[in-house]
């Protein structure tokens, strides 16, 4: 049973998980949805002018439009691939909002209020949350786990390969002063929820649950991945804007 005081006690503690009825499972989670941090920050995909691997083109050669124009498609399939990455941060912090909810469950109480309508007293019942946290039921946790694990490990993953290879997006100068930033707030936020995801592994693990300590580090990895997709949805519009100037430059 779903807590119906969730609501109320994540908003006197601050805490901006996204809610979802659904427990999805992260095995649809593939390679291709996360290679944003290698295909748009990090620079798989040369964007905004003349692709590497297209030939190089004289002035006045009557074939640079279309080269413009095959790079406004490769700056289109970026933004696709940055749409899947927030896709499965929303994953993430379904799953984690549902880990919340699961430890931080409480015990129901009934109170009954008197009521008086003319002679007649009614006893009205309400229902209270109080008390300790209830014990977590082991496979509503295992089902959460089941859903970050994947996703998470895989964007450690394409962070370490992209900081090795140190590769970067072609694009204009411009740009590059706001993406960077972005590609190091990637970095950073990623980093930190394997950190914290590591952390979640260990308090999950059971027999038994420490309730506090889980509910507080899951409320961290919800923070990192909402940094995370607030550093895609910028960079985005970083990305929009160059292809927008693309297509202007090929016309």
């Amino acid at each position: 049973m779903r807590n119906p005081d969730a609501h109320g006690l994540n908003a006197r503690q601050g805490f901006s998980l996204v809610r979802s009825g659904a427990r999805g499972r992260s095995a649809r989670c593939s390679r291709m949805v996360v290679s944003f941090l290698l295909v748009s920050l990090m620079g798989t995909l040369q964007v905004a002018g003349i692709a590497a691997d297209e030939p190089s083109t004289a002035a006045g050669d009557s074939t640079a439009a279309p080269m413009l124009k095959g790079a406004v498609v490769k700056v289109e399939v970026t933004l696709n691939d940055l749409r899947d990455a927030r896709l499965s941060i929303s994953r993430v912090r379904k799953a984690a909002a549902n880990l919340y909810d699961e430890v931080t469950r409480q015990q129901v109480t009934m109170s009954y209020n008197p009521n008086f309508v003319g002679t007649t007293v009614i006893m009205t019942p309400t229902a209270s949350f109080s008390g300790r946290f209830l014990p977590p039921r082991k496979k509503w946790v295992d089902a959460s786990m089941a859903e970050i694990g994947p996703i998470i490990k895989l964007f450690k993953e394409d962070v370490d390969a992209a900081i090795e290879s140190n590769r970067r997006t072609e694009v204009s100068e411009s740009a590059r002063k706001e993406l960077d930033p972005l590609r190091d707030e990637a970095f950073a936020a990623v980093n930190s929820s394997f950190d914290l995801y590591k952390q979640l592994e260990s308090l999950t693990g059971g027999p038994s649950y420490d309730n506090n300590s889980i509910a507080s580090v899951t409320k961290e990895l919800d923070k990192q991945m909402e940094q995370l997709d607030r550093s895609l949805k910028k960079g985005i519009a970083v990305l929009q804007k160059e292809a927008k100037s693309s297509r202007k430059a090929s016309t």
